[in-house]
């Protein structure tokens, strides 16, 4: 595997070599480089916009990043040399873009904040756009959606005044993916056509692109596959055209959650490993967390727990280190699932601790007032919006009247106060859901633990009945006779498996479920015993579906010898031909069926037999896994077991079939 890795690796370096935008890049680097040689050591700042202009260049390629943070120190240190304090400014930028496409987001805001207090001051709009549009990502990859949109809106205001028409196209694309978080999906559609007009009028592909794998997304999770595929596939096209690692990387990713959303799991299963094998090489944390926690999800669907936990735990590590809460809370999900198919509660109830604690630190009362603030402001007042949005560069003009200013003044005062009261009664309503919720939770315990009482209770029940003296003491007298009978071989053949059947009977009772094959591996036992003590009257053959995984089915133990037992004791014993006993195991997502067939006498002849005999013996083996399996499948009993008197066609009785029901473990 670590060859393969490494073929791979080299691989993609060689394609990424041969990249024509990389290529275009780096002889943009390259002639830049040449530039600042021909430069005279007098001309300073000839040389710092070479190595501002070098930094980007290294750093959009999201590959070479401790290249251009050497460029980025460049800037800084000429900067300061000089007392060059707009260079200064410009250095936290690209200190700002190096945090966001590493994955160091917070070193990324701290920078960016020092580059927009500085342009803010000097009333720059065009320079405070461009950190408005590094914060703002970093904040919706942080998951701190009201940040982002208050940046996002901001931005849009000061293209629309420009009349920038491909910023504008950027900052659409930008407010669709704050739309998709708030589940307003037609809205989000809407943001991103409306950029892809303007970037296919601009021949912005890559742009293009982008906006198709969000449409795609978008239509995904409203369920719509078909449209989903549609708008991926043309993608995946395009990204094949433009050839750049990262975006790559995100088709693939998007492919593979709508096939997983689709269940095709082995497809989605591909693309997802494709994602991560290119993202491997690339320096973004949160992309590498992302995909883990894809194929996590991924191998839960294909039953490949231990595979799954691994992926996830990674992706858990990556994310704290970075503290990408969004990528957190899918990873909690995740391992809160997985423990609860593998029935380890305690660990699953850790993992929802974890998600609830991090999902309120997400959408807290404070930031969804801000939301509904920030959409009230962009629909209902945009003019005044833009004013307060304006504010630093509205103070280089010097003709503002009195009245003008009240005005403004005014309309914040109101609505300042229309925020308030609506965050009140927002925060009223969500405490009153969220005590309900708390209420409906608190039941649910109550019935699921006065449920796991009555299971404990039946399963020692059905422990004490199964294992009933009268059973054992024909087994023991049974030996005795062969002893007495000098049938010695017989009797260490019944003694080896009596002993047997008992060890297995008392360590599968010791849990509440088993696997089937240590089910049948009783139950074979049970039957080769009675067969060797009615002088092999008995035969029985075993079949279970082949494409059933027997060690990693789980049922509740020792749930179908009762009816095995009975098939014997009251179908086959009375029989005068010899008895076959049949038992059949299918399976489906979410039920085990078992069908014990026996070639007996059928139920109204054994009843007449019994009465004419004076045997009173009462199941109540039979009857307690009666109840164990209505109470584990919540349903009428009559629809978890049902009993088929088998006849020719003389209507005369050929034996009894009993098909039972078994929810999966």
């Amino acid at each position: 595997m670590k060859k393969y890795n490494f073929l791979l690796v080299v691989i993609l370096s060689l394609l990424l070599f041969k990249n024509k935008g990389l290529a275009q890049n780096q002889y943009k680097i390259d002639s830049l480089k040449q530039l600042i040689n021909r430069t005279s050591s007098d001309s300073v700042m000839a040389k710092i916009n070479a190595y501002k202009n070098i930094c980007w260049e290294y750093a959009v390629t999201r590959s070479k990043l401790d290249s251009a943070r050497f460029y980025a120190d460049s800037v800084k240190i000429l900067s300061q040399k000089i007392n060059y304090q707009d260079g200064i400014a410009q250095s936290h930028f690209y200190y700002g873009v190096i945090g966001r496409f590493s994955g160091n987001y917070y070193e990324g805001l701290n920078h960016l904040d020092k580059y927009l207090d500085y342009y803010q001051k000097l009333g720059d709009s065009l320079k405070v756009e461009a950190g408005l549009f590094q914060r703002g990502v970093i904040h919706y990859n942080l998951g701190n959606y009201a940040e982002s949109l208050v940046s996002y809106y901001r931005i849009l205001a000061i293209y629309k005044k420009r009349n920038m028409q491909s910023s504008i196209a950027t900052a659409w694309h930008s407010i669709g993916h704050i739309q998709r978080k708030m589940n307003k999906y037609n809205d989000a559609i809407e943001s991103y056509k409306k950029s892809i007009k303007i970037k296919e009028n601009f021949n912005d592909k890559s742009g293009v692109l982008l906006c198709l794998i969000s449409l795609g997304n978008t239509y995904g999770e409203q369920k719509k596959y078909v449209l989903a595929e549609e708008k991926m596939l043309e993608a995946h096209k395009l990204s094949k055209e433009i050839n750049t690692p990262y975006l790559t990387a995100s088709v693939l990713e998007s492919l593979g959650n709508i096939y997983q959303e689709s269940s095709s799991y082995q497809k989605a299963h591909y693309y997802y490993k494709e994602a991560l094998n290119i993202r491997k090489g690339l320096p973004s944390k949160k992309d590498i967390a992302i995909s883990l926690n894809a194929l996590g999800v991924n191998n839960i669907s294909l039953k490949k727990y231990k595979k799954a936990e691994e992926y996830l735990l990674k992706s858990l590590e990556i994310s704290k280190e970075i503290d990408v809460r969004p990528i957190l809370l899918k990873n909690y999900k995740a391992l809160k699932e997985l423990s609860q198919t593998r029935r380890n509660f305690k660990e699953a109830l850790k993992y929802q601790d974890a998600f609830i604690i991090v999902k309120d630190s997400i959408f807290n009362r404070d930031k969804n007032k801000q939301m509904v603030e920030l959409e009230t402001k962009y629909k209902v007042a945009q003019k005044e919006q833009e004013i307060a949005l304006l504010t630093k560069e509205n103070q280089l003009q010097e003709a503002k009247s009195q009245k003008e200013a009240d005005l403004r003044k005014a309309l914040i005062v109101g609505l300042i106060l229309l925020t308030i009261i609506g965050g009140l009664l927002f925060y009223s309503m969500r405490q009153r859901l969220r005590n309900q919720k708390m209420l409906v939770e608190k039941n649910e315990e109550i019935k699921r633990s006065q449920y796991r009482e009555q299971l404990q209770v039946l399963e020692m029940k059905a422990l004490r009945a199964q294992m009933n003296p009268h059973f054992l003491f024909n087994s023991l007298n049974s030996i005795n006779t062969m002893i007495l009978s000098d049938e010695n071989d017989n009797a260490r053949k019944y003694l080896s498996k009596f002993s047997k059947l008992v060890r297995l009977m008392l360590e599968n009772s010791e849990q509440s479920h088993v696997s089937l094959k240590d089910e049948i591996s009783m139950l074979e036992t049970y039957i080769q015993l009675e067969a060797l003590r009615f002088n092999n009257k008995i035969e029985y053959k075993i079949e279970v579906d082949k494409t059933i995984n027997q060690e990693d089915t789980y049922l509740p133990s020792m749930v179908l010898q009762p009816f095995v037992e009975n098939a014997i004791w009251h179908g086959l014993l009375h029989n005068d031909k010899k008895g076959l006993l049949t038992i059949i195991i299918k399976e489906d997502a979410e039920n085990l069926y078992c069908s014990i067939i026996d070639n007996g006498v059928g139920r109204d002849k054994s009843l007449t037999l019994q009465k004419e005999g004076g045997l009173k013996k009462k199941s109540m083996g039979i009857k307690i896994t009666t109840e164990r399996l209505r109470l584990l499948t919540q349903q009428k009993i009559n629809e978890v077991i049902a009993i088929i008197d088998l006849k020719d066609e003389n209507n005369n009785a050929i034996g009894t079939q009993v098909n039972i029901q078994i929810p999966l473990s």
